[in-house]
C-alpha cells in the first residue's frame, strides 16, 4: 500500500515524527511518501497513486494576533478542489491515519470533522503543557487489550468536538480534566477507514513501545 503523508508546521518536530510513522508503517507493507508542500501533496493525491492519506502537520488559518509571527508562511485554507479531493480519497474508500494536530488542520472546513471523526474547536478546545500522558486501551485493538496503559511525554487534546459514531479506542485523563478524553479512535466515512491518534506530539512519542504498537496495528487495520 502506498501512503502519502502531509508534514509541516509550528511548534511540533514534523521532521522527525513523519519519519517515525513511515518507520512504523513499513512494518505492516505500508510505503510512504513525505511531502512538506500541502499543494503538491494534495496534488499527488488526486493522482489516484496513494491508498492511504496520513495528516502529520498543523496547517490552519491561524486567526488572532498570537499567530501574525506566523501566518504569512504557515497559514493555509483547502481550496474547493483540494477539499474534493480528501473528500472523495476516503469516502470511495480510501484509509486516512490522522496524527496529532490533523485534528486543528483545516478548520474553516467542517466537514474535515465528519471525515475525522473529530475536530479542535477554538474557544473550547484546550491542553494542558506537555508532560507525562497516563493512558489506557478502553477497547481491544490488535495485541493491546482492554485496560492497557501507556505512558508518553505528549499532550492531551481535551474537549476535542467528536462525532457519535466513533469507536475510541484509547482514554486519557489529565491534571486539570474533567472527564476521560478520547485519544484515539476508529472511524468510517463512506466506504473509508479512518484512524485518529491525538498523541504523537514528536518522535519519542511515536516509538514508545505501547504507542507504537497501537499505531502498527491501525497500520494493519487500515490496509486490509
Amino acid at each position: 500500500m502506498n501512503n502519502l503523508i502531509l508534514s509541516g508546521g509550528i511548534s511540533h518536530p514534523f521532521d522527525e515524527s513523519s519519519a517515525a510513522l513511515a518507520t512504523l508503517f513499513a512494518e505492516p507493507g505500508i510505503t510512504s511518501t513525505i511531502f512538506d508542500d500541502i499543494d503538491q501533496g494534495l496534488a499527488a493525491l488526486a493522482t489516484g497513486d496513494y491508498a492511504m492519506l496520513t495528516v502529520n502537520a498543523l496547517r490552519w488559518t491561524m486567526q488572532g494576533e498570537k499567530y501574525d509571527p506566523h501566518r504569512q508562511q504557515w497559514a493555509f485554507s483547502l481550496s474547493r478542489k483540494q477539499r474534493q479531493t480528501i473528500d472523495d480519497h476516503v469516502s470511495s474508500g480510501g484509509a486516512l491515519f490522522g496524527l496529532h494536530t490533523a485534528s486543528i488542520c483545516f478548520d474553516d472546513w467542517p466537514r474535515w470533522q465528519q471525515i475525522l471523526g473529530g475536530q479542535w474547536q477554538w474557544g473550547q478546545s484546550w491542553h494542558p503543557p506537555l508532560g507525562t500522558v497516563q493512558a489506557r486501551m478502553s477497547s481491544t485493538f490488535g495485541e493491546l487489550d482492554v485496560g492497557t496503559q501507556l505512558a508518553v511525554e505528549d499532550e492531551v487534546y481535551t474537549d476535542l468536538r467528536c462525532e457519535s459514531a466513533i469507536n475510541v479506542l484509547l482514554e486519557s485523563v489529565a491534571t486539570q480534566q474533567q472527564a476521560a478524553q478520547p485519544l484515539a479512535w476508529q472511524h468510517t466515512y463512506g466506504s473509508g477507514k479512518v484512524f485518529y491518534d491525538a498523541l504523537g506530539h514528536d518522535a519519542q512519542s511515536i516509538n514508545q513501545t505501547s504507542h507504537a504498537q497501537l499505531i502498527k496495528a491501525a497500520a494493519r487495520w487500515l490496509r486490509t
